[in-house]
């Protein structure tokens, strides 16, 4: 008798169980090397979206964000091409292209998605990326198509910020004409989530940025209407104080005059002094101007006529000085509201002001030019410029540069009030080679009282 002994089933107790078929065990292979292989891909996928987050983040620039974000798209998933679709100004009822790459048609201005329909109702609530092909039934409206065909076969990524569409990304067939991966989808899907946030982060950076400009034009606004303040109150006590001894002075040159008679030389002189007397006395009259402004008589005006005027009376004392004149004048200037005789103060001041910055000579640049609504009138010297730290101080009253004796410190106030009595501006920059000042005149009239 045998002693081995048979199981129920008939196999020998202690010999091995039969090994399992070549073909099992390399389907069962295969199928674990794909799913280590799918494991490695959304590893890597996560990382590279942590990475591309962190840098679209860090990206302020909300043109650089769009064209960082379509390109890495793009470039993740190898589409044709692709776009992003926005509100212009986050607040419109449109969603029109912001940025497109690659190659091939891109859909036109005109081509559009609007808020509330069906297509962008059905792409929020589904919060996922989908195929052109399954949105181009009845979902869609006719420009909806349109935009759909550009891009088919290709996807459609919803950008969702805080359960709301903030934009859609549409990106085409891929190069290699293969069908996309589930792993791309997902790529797509997370990254436009994230993409969201940026863009919305963007967005609150520039609206953020554009306050903060328009809150220093107006502590810019603030500061010159206490300086024309400041200016309007020294004028009005200064020429308070000059009035009454002038008409004192008037009255008694009157008298020398009659008692003179005879004597033409010296009612010559009186003459000379009388004149000047009235010149103080018109200064005096536009100082109180500043206290009471009134209107200005404002004619068209052919600016490079006063220019050329100043620089006429002036080219003794330019020549004398050293100082070549280098005119940059366009033709066809237009004309600009003005008053004339005011202008001719304010060049004159300037052209000045350059010869006393060049003692030794040098250059005086004077430029013409339209600068889109407003006329442009330049004066760039070869001087030494001025420092920096005093340049917003230069149209203050009294401030000046000069020496005590050469200066009062009132001609570029003057000139600052004159200019803004114009709807005007007037600034200064050093340049490479000295010092510039420029004025900015309208060239339409505007419809505030020029008061």
């Amino acid at each position: 008798m045998s002693n081995s002994k048979k199981t129920k089933s008939g196999s020998t107790s202690g010999t091995p169980p039969a090994s399992p078929k070549p073909e099992a065990f390399e389907r069962h292979l295969t199928k674990l090397t794909e799913t280590n292989r799918q494991l490695k891909r959304k590893i890597f996928d996560l990382y590279t979206i942590f990475e591309i987050s962190r840098n679209f983040n860090s990206v302020l620039d909300y043109q650089t964000l769009l064209d960082s974000f379509v390109l890495t798209c793009l470039a993740q998933v190898g589409a044709a091409k692709g776009a992003v679709f926005l509100k212009e100004d986050g607040q419109s009822d449109s969603f029109v292209m912001a940025r497109g790459k690659g190659s091939g048609a891109m859909p036109g201005p005109a081509l559009q998605f609007k808020t509330g329909s069906r297509l962008l109702d059905y792409l929020t609530r589904l919060n996922r990326p989908v195929t052109t092909e399954e949105l181009a039934g009845d979902l869609a409206a006719g420009n909806e198509q349109k935009i759909l065909k550009i891009f088919q076969p290709g996807l459609v990524v919803p950008l969702i910020y805080q359960t709301r569409l903030s934009g859609l990304l549409l990106v085409s067939d891929k190069i290699s004409g293969r069908p996309f991966h589930v792993d791309d989808v997902e790529f797509l899907s997370i990254l436009g989530n994230q993409i969201a946030v940026a863009i919305e982060n963007a967005r609150l950076y520039d609206a953020e940025k554009a306050a903060s400009t328009q809150l220093r034009a107006a502590q810019q606004q603030l500061l010159d209407s206490e300086r024309l303040a400041a200016l309007g109150e020294m004028s009005a006590k200064v020429a308070h104080e000059i009035n009454n001894p002038l008409g004192i002075i008037k009255n008694y040159l009157l008298l020398i005059r009659r008692s003179l008679r005879e004597n033409v030389e010296a009612r010559n002189y009186t003459d000379v002094v009388s004149q000047e007397i009235s010149r103080i006395a018109r200064i005096v009259k536009e100082l109180m101007q500043f206290h009471r402004p009134d209107g200005l008589p404002l004619e068209p005006t052919d600016m490079a006529t006063v220019v050329e005027e100043v620089l006429a009376l002036m080219s003794q004392k330019l020549e004398k000085n050293g100082i070549t004149v280098v005119r940059q004048i366009n033709n066809d200037l237009p004309p600009v509201p003005a008053s004339a005789e005011h202008l001719k103060q304010v060049v004159l001041n300037l052209v000045i002001n350059a010869a006393d910055a060049m003692p030794d000579g040098g250059t005086l640049e004077v430029g013409l030019k339209t600068a889109g609504e407003q006329l442009s009138v330049r004066f760039a010297d070869t001087g030494p410029g001025i420092p920096v730290e005093l340049i917003p101080h230069i149209f203050e009253p009294f401030f000046t540069t000069k020496k005590f004796s050469e200066g009062t410190g009132l001609g570029l106030s003057v000139c600052y009030g004159i200019i803004r009595r114009h709807k005007g501006s007037i600034l200064f920059h050093n340049t490479d080679r000295g010092g510039c000042f420029e004025i900015l005149l309208p060239i339409h009239s505007q419809k505030q009282s020029h008061g």
